[in-house]
């Protein structure tokens, strides 16, 4: 069995992080569950943006509206991505499959990323230039544990790199033998490395937001720009590889770990799809309640 180890992955994205970070509050279906996460989402997100009275009540109303459409919004296609994802690891992955996969889950995100950012824009839009500095200073803090991890040495990347992706495996299919996680290490060293890209990208990103923000254009156009921010999110720049080529990446490497697999941990990889999926119903559960 392989030593435990603390991955260094990236969080999800900032727009639909609240959801994500939810879920754990929502192990049980109860109105009191559903109040207190919505309390905790929305005092993050004041601390965030530090954010007055005012605009504080209005964030809870929107993170209340958000909860009371997740279920009906989101849960017959989180199903079907599940039974579908289910399906291929019994049956075997495929790349058709696998881009069938890939329109689904963009399907799921543009619905809780577009119900955010519509339920966030006229927020925003009341923003005071202090409270647009004091974000983009807290947004930048982020970006900084990024700069220090792009500033070590080449090798140390490549093993954190290596690290994530074999504790990535490990949560599907358990336990893993030494010669799989040799093989696993290997493939990621073949592949390159575009951190330095992404971070570049996310600064510029943090810039572009900012700076339309310090203008105060109104709510729709904020809407416009952080849904087109949000629709361009895998643009990392002219010397990066297109998203299609990344994406078509990691297709590859799914279907690579796929084919390394024995029985035992195919069933596995079933049994913790449906403990993630108990996660989502719980979190569903409690939103519609």
């Amino acid at each position: 069995m392989s030593p435990a180890r603390t991955s260094s992955r990236r969080r999800f994205r900032l727009a639909i992080g609240a959801l994500v970070l939810l879920m754990p509050l929502l192990a049980a279906c109860s109105g009191l569950m559903q109040n207190l996460g919505a309390k905790w989402v929305t005092r993050q997100i004041a601390v965030e943006f530090n954010l007055d009275d005012e605009q504080t009540a209005a964030t809870r109303a929107s993170v209340d509206r958000l909860l009371a459409a997740a279920p009906d919004a989101l849960r017959s296609k989180v199903d079907m991505l599940v039974a579908t994802v289910d399906a291929a690891i019994a049956r075997g992955f495929t790349e058709k499959g696998l881009l069938g996969m890939e329109r689904q889950v963009d399907k799921i995100l543009d619905i809780v990323a577009g119900a955010i950012i519509d339920e966030a824009s006229p927020i925003l839009a009341t923003l005071r230039d202090d409270q647009i500095d004091f974000a983009e200073t807290r947004m930048n803090e982020r970006l900084e544990e990024a700069r220090e991890k792009i500033d070590k040495p080449k090798e140390e990347r490549l093993e954190k790199r290596q690290d994530a992706f074999v504790d990535a495996v490990e949560d599907w299919a358990d336990d893993i033998t030494d010669e799989q996680e040799t093989l696993l290490r290997r493939y990621i060293a073949r592949l390159p490395d575009e951190g330095a890209l992404r971070l570049r990208a996310d600064e510029e990103r943090l810039e572009r937001v900012a700076r339309l923000m310090r203008k105060h254009p109104g709510a729709e156009a904020i809407r416009d720009a952080l849904w087109k921010e949000w629709k361009n999110r895998e643009q990392w720049g002219l010397e990066s590889r297109t998203p299609a080529e990344r994406r078509a990446e990691g297709r590859q490497a799914i279907l690579y770990v796929y084919g390394m697999l024995d029985a035992e941990q195919k069933e596995h990889a079933s049994e913790h799809l449906h403990e993630l999926h108990d996660k989502v119903n719980a979190f569903l559960g409690v939103a519609g309640s």
